[in-house]
């Protein structure tokens, strides 16, 4: 059996999106996974996994801690003797496809998930785009996992035209049973967070910080007129820039939830979903809540164009446009019966298009091609 090595620099990195993907591709490889975590046990009892190994693989830029790093790699790759490797995220990748190609791994494989350059400027990010050409460069195979990801990276010439998204996009896909829309789990959830029973329910579920839009979110929200219409925002997920402590002083009716370990369900409990990145690879965030049946709010950055239909499934605004979005908010709220029609539509936009059955189908196919199943 052929051993094929995954390479993250975040355990959650490995159980958000790798998961299905391990578990399709087990039935065929000897899977391993390099990863910067002292949490093996975890990872080995929720993972089909013959192997975790821990590499300091630090997210931030440490030219000493990075070097030594790219040595134990490479040393730990020819002891292994890989036929394959395949990274995700941008450290993760340099590391691996660097180190991958010096000790001659014959399969080198790297996903683009998003480009932390996009909304950088001056040599900060001439250095983070040299890095991701480096990666394509190293790599044999690359894939990137949204259409829209893909042409902005061949426009500016990050990859090749071999370049591949896996079916019409997403790591993963999105499982259409765990993601499914309950009317018992959203009245649960609601009673649980103490809401109205006609209170309209804004929600954003990812890391806080600015980059994702959150500060504009909250500074939009703010200006809605409340003796109109009843209406909270939930921001849920890791306060990464202590947005909590800087703003929650505005508004009685935003909250802030740390971490949710099913958002499935608690995603039932809202109207809408709102993802204001100032960039984004893909958005998966986004199409698991148009299966949960809810309209979106989302930026127009190049990465979310694959993952609505303007008008059909969700509204976009202007990336960084804090005026724009406080409109498409008052539209929500004034409009619900249309809002309530793009959220079914979200939902059959997912089905035909990111099915985790169908990007699992694809992952299987991918390697297929790639190696052969006997020795």
């Amino acid at each position: 059996m052929k051993k094929l090595c995954f390479v993250v620099s975040s355990s959650a990195t490995a159980m958000a999106f790798l998961k299905g993907p391990m578990q399709t591709l087990s039935k065929h490889y000897a899977l391993h996974l390099i990863v910067n975590t002292t949490d093996v046990t975890t990872l080995l009892a929720e993972l089909p996994l013959k192997g975790v190994h821990v590499q300091a693989i630090e997210r931030g830029i440490n030219p000493i801690k990075d070097l030594n790093c790219l040595i134990s790699m490479v040393r730990f790759l020819r002891k292994q003797q890989f036929d394959a490797l395949h990274s995700v995220s941008p450290k993760a990748g340099l590391i691996a496809m660097l180190g991958g190609l010096i000790a001659n791994v014959p399969l080198r494989t790297h996903t683009f998930t998003g480009q932390v350059w996009a909304n950088k400027k001056g040599i900060f990010r001439l250095l983070l785009k040299s890095i991701d050409r480096l990666i394509a460069l190293c790599a044999t195979q690359v894939l990137v996992d949204g259409k829209s990801q893909l042409r902005f990276l061949k426009e500016h010439g990050v990859i090749g035209p071999a370049a591949q998204v896996l079916g019409k996009g997403s790591i993963c896909g999105v499982s259409l049973t765990r993601f499914a829309p309950s009317a018992v789990l959203r009245e649960q959830r609601r009673k649980t967070l103490k809401l109205e029973e006609n209170e309209w329910v804004f929600m954003f579920l990812g890391r806080l910080n600015k980059d994702k839009g959150v500060i504009d979110l909250i500074q939009a929200f703010a200006q809605l007129d409340q003796s109109e219409k009843a209406s909270s925002l939930f921001l849920v997920g890791h306060d990464e820039d202590q947005i909590k402590a800087r703003f929650q002083h505005i508004s009685s009716k935003i909250h802030f939830i740390p971490f949710e370990k099913k958002p499935e369900e608690l995603l039932q409990a809202c109207d809408n979903f709102c993802l204001p990145s100032y960039r984004e690879g893909f958005g998966l965030s986004v199409i698991e809540a148009s299966a949960l049946e809810k309209p979106i709010i989302c930026s127009d950055a190049y990465g979310l164009a694959d993952t609505i239909i303007q008008g059909e499934t969700g509204l976009r605004h202007r990336v960084g446009d804090v005026e724009h979005l406080k409109d498409q908010l008052s539209f929500a709220l004034n409009h619900p019966k249309e809002m309530h029609a793009m959220g079914k539509a979200g939902r059959t936009y997912v089905e035909a298009n990111f099915s985790e059955k169908r990007l699992l189908e694809e992952w299987e196919s991918f390697y297929k091609k790639q190696l052969s199943y006997n020795r």
